[in-house]
Order: structure tokens, then C-alpha cells, then sequence
């Protein structure tokens, strides 16, 4: 093994794949029509001598890429130079695609990993049914995607690497000219989630500065995926979506989203409703230590506290997506070995329900209304104190967009309900939350974060994302 690639412990790639991929007959979707000839020279390609060429084939088998047809296809990629290509080439991605996917199946000790979106393949429903009709679809040369999805599905004794990751970073599309960099960007969270839940020392994935995209891939099974930690910052996801990804884990103990930092192209944003979220949350009960959900200054705080247009978003939002004959096919192994969901009617629908959780940070309306409860365990106003309902473990508490005197902004709750309700959760903390010892948000506002209106010429609002400077900052005898 490489001494340098023994000691790897990050890797990021950040090209993806055209986003429709080239078929002219001079190029090829993957190199199909760039043979290796009979001197080892690929079209537009090196030399290498035979000795050299051997042990690359024997790498790129060593990855998992076994077929023949596949394997010459990697070799042709690896075999191009990078000298005879510009930033638009489309080979580009696929040679970046195939060197990560050599590079990691080489690094054993790998820790952490960040990359771009690598491809999106058509549904196995839609494969039987264009090849039942005759039309059968050709195979991608998404390289990395599919050594990814074998890694996911893969024993360790059979394909050797991985099993170490412990952190995912996924990233946005670099290229600015479909979707400015300042707005929040289309992205496939699913199909992420897919190529990474199943590896076995996945602890968390993160992901910024995003939205839903049309033609998502086909949402993970609930309790199948492996990472303990959600973080999806800056972005701008409807409830439905995010409840999906809560429920991909087999237990949750961090989930964070906020919005924000970004602006919108189309000057519109998702909906938020709380009671999606808040049931996925519960299915984790047992494990979620941490909740931070910084959502409130685009919340439709007017249908969420009325019932009856609160339940008319609910009926409009209905997802029967786990009923679709693709969804079943896709998953059809997995949903055989998975357990069925337990239900969650044991613990009530209110943050009290969740009751191990020990950090919490939510906006002023957003924690009145997930103390009350929901549902049928929706407590009445008159009756109701945050100070009883919060999760009995907690030892912090975050409060965003709270001002000393403000009203709510809705109407049924009376003008100063907000600053008596933390009165009296000063006054009886110590008697009904005993670990709670830190409290932030009352004395000093904290903002809510929003969606940066014409982020073009507000950059100063703009989030930027951090470098991962500190996942490589390593120290090796």
C-alpha cells in the first residue's frame, strides 16, 4: 500500500458529471468510442508500457470495477490528459470521478469525505420497462456513483475501504451558470443520502446552501441508514422532504436545519410545517440529543396556529411516495430485512416527547407551539406553561427572534403571553428542569435567520461556507 494514501484521512471532490451527458459519435457518453488500440494508445490519450498499464487494470479491479466492458471504459478515462482539457471539457468529471474512486480504494484509514453530486441514474422500474418494451437504457460511465454503490452495499471483506468513514460533506454544483452561487441551489438530497447511509462507521452528513430539485431521486427507506448526525444549513426545504431524511436513520441524535444566508431565484420558499417534522423527530426519541431548528422567519405562522388551515396544509402535503411501484422496486431487499416502523402514540406529540434531547434551540413561536403539542395532544392555552412541556433532560436552550415585550404574530394569543411564559420558565426551572443550566435568547435577541432578499447586491448578509482546513490539519509519526 502507498504510504501516502495509508495516511489519507480526507478526500473532497468537487466536479460532477454534464448534466446531459454527450452522445456525439466522436466522444461517447464514456469513452465507448475511444478504444484502447492495439499499441495501448487511447484517442486523446498517453502511452503507458505494459508493465504500468497491467497494474492500473489491476487497481481499477481492486475498486470493485470487475467487467470487462467497464474496466476498459475506466482505463480509457484514466489513460486521457488532462494537458489536452480545459474547464468544459466533459471529460473532465469522469476522469475526476474515476481518480477518486481509485484514490479512496487505496486509503483504508479515510475519515472524512466531501463531494459533489455524481449522477443521477434512471429508476430500476424505469430500466424493466424500456427494456420490456425493447428500448433497453444504456449504462452510465458515472464511475464514482458506482463505486460508491457498491461500497454502500458491499461487505468488507470483499471491497476493502470505507470502513473508517466517519464524516460526508456533500457539495453543491461549483458551476454558477445554470444557478448563481448566491441563491440557494438545486440538489438531489436523496440520492446523496443513498450513495453513503449504508456504510458501516457513518457517524454524520452535512450539506448547506441547497433546495429541492425537480426530478429528485427516489427517498431512502426509514431506519435504514447508518449516520447519527443531520446538518443541513442555509438551505430551503419543505418539512415533507426533511421528515423523509430524519426517518433514513436507524437512530438520530443530532438534526440541525436552519434556513437562510441565501437568496431565492424565483423570490419564493418552501413550507415548513411543524408537525411533520416534529413526528419524524419522535421516531428517535429513544436517541436525539440535539435539535436545532432556525426556520421561524419563513414559517406560515398564520395556518400553523389556526386548525383549520394548518390541516389544509397537511392534506395538500400528503406524501404517498412509499406506496409507489418504484419506491418498492427500488428497495424491494432492504424493505424485506428492514423491522416495521414502531409507532410513536406512547410518547406524546410535544417537545416532552422528546425526552432525552439536551440542547435545543428554536424561535420564540416555534417553541410555544411544539411545547403545546399537536394533534390530540395539542394542550389548551389556558392550561398550558413551556416550562412543563419542554424535554425533562434538558440542559440548554436556544431561543431565536425573542424581543423583551414583542407580541406574537398571530392572532388567539394574547399580547404578552411570550414574556410571561418565560417568566415563568425563569422562576421554575430549577424545580421542573433541574439539568437545564444555560439559557440564551431572552435577555438578548437572537435573529432569525432569513433568505437574503436580492442577495446579488446584499452580500454582506450571504453565508460563505467554512474551508475544511481543520479536517486535514493532521499530525503522523
Amino acid at each position: 500500500m502507498p504510504p501516502v494514501a495509508s495516511a489519507l484521512r480526507h478526500i473532497q471532490s468537487s466536479q460532477i458529471p454534464p448534466r446531459e451527458t454527450p452522445r456525439d459519435p466522436g466522444f461517447g457518453s464514456g469513452f465507448e468510442n475511444a478504444p484502447i488500440d492495439p499499441q495501448n494508445t487511447p484517442v486523446w490519450g498517453r502511452s503507458l508500457r505494459q508493465d504500468d498499464q497491467d497494474r492500473l487494470t489491476r487497481a481499477i479491479r481492486r475498486a470493485g470495477f470487475d467487467g470487462p466492458e467497464e474496466q476498459e471504459k475506466m482505463l480509457n478515462v484514466l489513460l486521457q490528459s488532462p494537458a489536452t482539457m480545459d474547464h468544459n471539457d466533459p471529460r473532465a468529471p469522469f476522469l475526476a470521478q474515476a481518480l477518486a474512486a481509485l484514490l479512496i480504494s487505496v486509503s483504508p484509514l479515510l475519515e472524512s469525505l466531501s463531494f459533489c453530486p455524481v449522477g443521477q441514474e434512471p429508476t430500476k422500474l424505469t430500466k424493466l420497462r424500456n427494456k420490456n418494451e425493447g428500448t433497453p437504457i444504456k449504462e452510465s460511465d458515472y464511475f464514482f456513483k458506482h463505486f460508491l454503490d457498491r461500497a454502500n452495499s458491499g461487505s468488507k471483506e470483499t471491497l476493502p475501504y470505507l470502513h473508517h468513514l466517519r464524516q460526508v460533506r456533500l457539495l453543491v454544483d461549483p458551476d454558477e451558470k445554470i444557478t448563481p452561487w448566491y441563491n440557494y441551489q438545486p440538489f438531489d438530497l436523496y440520492g446523496s443520502l443513498n450513495l453513503v447511509r449504508r456504510l458501516p462507521t457513518i457517524e454524520s452528513v452535512r450539506v448547506d446552501a441547497i433546495m429541492d430539485t425537480e426530478g429528485r431521486s427516489i427517498q431512502p427507506p426509514p431506519r435504514s441508514a447508518n449516520y447519527s448526525k443531520i446538518t443541513i444549513r442555509n438551505s430551503n426545504l419543505d418539512s415533507q422532504y426533511l421528515a423523509r431524511a430524519i426517518e433514513s436513520a436507524k437512530q438520530l441524535k443530532e438534526f440541525t436545519y436552519a434556513i437562510g444566508g441565501r437568496g431565492s431565484s424565483d423570490r419564493m420558499w418552501s413550507n415548513f410545517i411543524p408537525d411533520q417534522v416534529l413526528k419524524a423527530l419522535l421516531m428517535h426519541a429513544d436517541s436525539l440529543v440535539h435539535l436545532d431548528l432556525d426556520v421561524e422567519a419563513e414559517l406560515p405562522l398564520v395556518h400553523i396556529f389556526d386548525p383549520t388551515l394548518r390541516q389544509y396544509l397537511l392534506d395538500d402535503s400528503e406524501d404517498r411516495s412509499r406506496f409507489h411501484p418504484a419506491y418498492k422496486l427500488e428497495w424491494a431487499d432492504e424493505l424485506q430485512e428492514l423491522q416495521p416502523e414502531e409507532s410513536t402514540q406512547s410518547s406524546p406529540c410535544s417537545l416532552r416527547g422528546l425526552t432525552n434531547v439536551k440542547n435545543l434551540s428554536l424561535g420564540i413561536h416555534l417553541l410555544y407551539y411544539l411545547s403545546r403539542g399537536i394533534g390530540a395532544d395539542q394542550v389548551d392555552d389556558a392550561s398550558f406553561a413551556i416550562v412543563d412541556y419542554l424535554p425533562p433532560s434538558l440542559e440548554a436552550l436556544c431561543i431565536y427572534g425573542y424581543k423583551k415585550g414583542m407580541k406574537p404574530q398571530v392572532t388567539g394569543l394574547p399580547d404578552d403571553v411570550f414574556g410571561r411564559q418565560l417568566e415563568q420558565l425563569l422562576a421554575e426551572k430549577d424545580t421542573k428542569l433541574p439539568r437545564l443550566s444555560y439559557i440564551e435568547g431572552i435577555d438578548e435577541c437572537i435573529e432569525n435567520a432569513t433568505t437574503v432578499k436580492d442577495p446579488k447586491t446584499n452580500d454582506e448578509d450571504l453565508w460563505e461556507r467554512e474551508t475544511d482546513d481543520e479536517w486535514t490539519d493532521h499530525e503522523y509519526d
